[in-house]
């Protein structure tokens, strides 16, 4: 259905992949990984044609048809009812076609035949294509995402994270596509949303290729992964779901670095031989030159000479040759450390009356220092919108002590700033140590001088995760913190929230990542109300 062969391309000069050969056909799922800013997104442009590629070749199967889900709505400012209309593919236009003609023949009492006959050929074709049951579809996959409570006149720019996702899916989704090609499609949907999602591509007849970090999701869904690790600029492949993955991965790492340390222990005897060899060749020349020894001592220390130099030649071929394991690397791990703070026990945060219309009802609450708090509930209920509220202290907000958000979005960030001037716009530091902290976030030199709208997704979020950590807040209120992140940054994360001493206020519909930074406390946040729910 979809096949990619010996795919390359590079960006700015710099080779991002090389040899991508991808095989899809019908029930295949596959998950693309690896580091942020490696280029999955750019690939997934490629494999959907937005992109041509620097070599190899991309082919579609003949009637297929692609749907893609990018990780930004395309137009903000277009309606949620003008962004579903337009979906792509015959059916739906044939749908939209036959609801605009029975308007016209509801408008008019005396109908004109012209437009009875196209409404009957419209209708026999949509009947032909199994119009009838899309319809059905159309129907479910509306009300299963929920759009039946958003208001079709509402731009798709006044949508929470959560809301935009649940829309673009919707329309993608509708446009009966044969082939799924997904970029991060579980960022921003509450737990039912991704559970539908999984559930869906389940039953799904045709390929799906989705990158994602959502853990549980690829757990779920992928039966195979090609990982692109940021070192080696080929993919790599793995057999079964994410879980599969991590165990083979590290079991190809040992089986690397056994290989290698074997092949060192091999080379430094051969050295060390070659070394003695060549020793006892210049001690029979010495010899030799002192007028003690014949001629045949002299000959002999030249056979023993170019025995030396031929295994020094014979290792220096295998050094050079494609089977000489190179020393295995890995990318330099994210560096984090949260402030040294230890919560009161006191209140940090009092919410009374707390009122946002539209999303929250009166809202009461006090969050206690040192205490972690989960956050959950469907998409658009107010999460994040009570988030930045904790953020912003006002008369129904007091807050003690510093607090630091990590937004769900990157909306509304300076696209021409440079990486090293926003972070020192949010952390005050002298120029020297601002560059050392970004270096410990994967910020090299020259991106550091990048501007922010040249950052991957991914990218993005490690910036502000930097700004966060080294604000030297100790509340930090997370909303939806896994979004766009690798998977060896979520082990960092996990482990220095583990030890972070201070209050912890999260939205997030990832379980594993709730499991292992912990919580004592959990909200949900329904309906414009916040209650308090037990804690599983």
């Amino acid at each position: 259905m979809l096949k990619a062969v010996d795919v390359a391309r590079s960006y700015d000069d710099e080779l991002l992949f090389r040899e991508v050969s991808l095989l899809l056909g019908p029930g295949d799922r596959v998950g693309l990984v690896g580091p942020n800013g490696v280029g999955k997104s750019t690939l997934l442009r490629v494999l959907v044609g937005e992109l041509a590629p620097d070599s190899g070749r991309v082919e579609l199967g003949p009637g297929d048809r692609i749907g893609y889900f990018a990780q930004q709505v395309p137009d903000p400012r277009a309606t949620v009812g003008e962004f579903l209309a337009g979906a792509p593919g015959e059916l739906a236009a044939l749908a939209r076609r036959l609801d605009a003609l029975a308007a016209r023949l509801e408008s008019t009492g005396d109908p004109d035949p012209s437009t009875v006959e196209d409404y009957s050929a419209v209708q026999e074709r949509f009947a032909q294509l199994g119009g009838w049951a899309y319809a059905a579809r159309v129907d479910a996959v509306r009300g299963r995402l929920g759009l039946n409570l958003i208001d079709p006149q509402r731009p798709l720019g006044t949508l929470s994270g959560g809301e935009q996702a649940r829309v673009t899916l919707a329309r993608l989704l509708l446009a009966e596509p044969s082939v799924l090609v997904l970029d991060e499609p579980t960022n921003h949907l509450d737990a039912g949303g991704a559970a539908w999602l999984g559930g869906y591509l389940a039953e799904f007849p045709g390929a799906v290729l989705a990158v994602t970090h959502d853990r549980a999701f690829l757990d779920r869904f992928a039966t195979r992964i090609v990982e692109l690790d940021g070192i080696d600029e080929r993919p790599q492949h793995y057999e079964g779901n994410y879980t599969a993955y991590r165990g083979e991965k590290q079991r190809r790492w040992e089986r690397l670095l056994l290989d290698y340390e074997a092949q060192e222990k091999a080379r430094q005897r051969l050295a060390e031989d070659i070394e003695r060899t060549k020793e006892q060749a210049r001690g029979v020349e010495l010899t030799a030159r002192s007028g003690l020894g014949s001629d045949q001592l002299r000959r002999y220390a030249k056979k023993v000479a170019r025995k030396a130099k031929a295994r020094e030649r014979r290792l220096t071929r295998q050094m050079l040759a494609a089977s000489w394991l190179a020393e295995p690397q890995t990318r330099p791990p994210l560096a984090l450390a949260f402030p040294a703070v230890t919560g009161s026990g006191e209140p940090v945060i009092k919410v009374a009356g707390l009122s946002v219309p539209g999303r929250l009802h009166p809202v009461d609450l006090a969050v206690l220092g040192g205490e972690r708090v989960l956050i959950t509930g469907p998409s658009g209920a107010g999460k994040t919108t009570l988030l930045r509220s904790l953020a912003t202290p006002s008369d129904p907000v007091a807050v003690t002590g510093g607090v630091a958000l990590l937004p769900q979005t990157h909306d509304g960030l300076p696209a021409r700033t440079s990486v090293l001037d926003f972070f020192r716009s949010r952390v005050p530091m002298y120029v020297d140590d601002a560059e050392a902290t970004l270096v410990s976030y994967l910020f090299d030199a020259e991106q550091q001088g990048q501007p922010l709208g040249t950052l991957s997704a991914g990218e993005l979020r490690r910036l502000l995760l930097a700004a966060m950590v080294n604000s030297g807040a100790g509340t930090l209120l997370l909303d939806e913190p896994t979004n766009y992140l690798d998977f060896d940054s979520l082990d960092v994360i996990e482990a220095a929230l583990r030890e972070f001493r201070g209050t912890v206020v999260m939205v997030t519909h990832d379980a594993y990542f709730a499991s292992a930074v912990g919580y004592g406390r959990h909200l949900e946040v329904r309906d414009g109300t916040v209650t308090e729910q037990p804690v599983r």
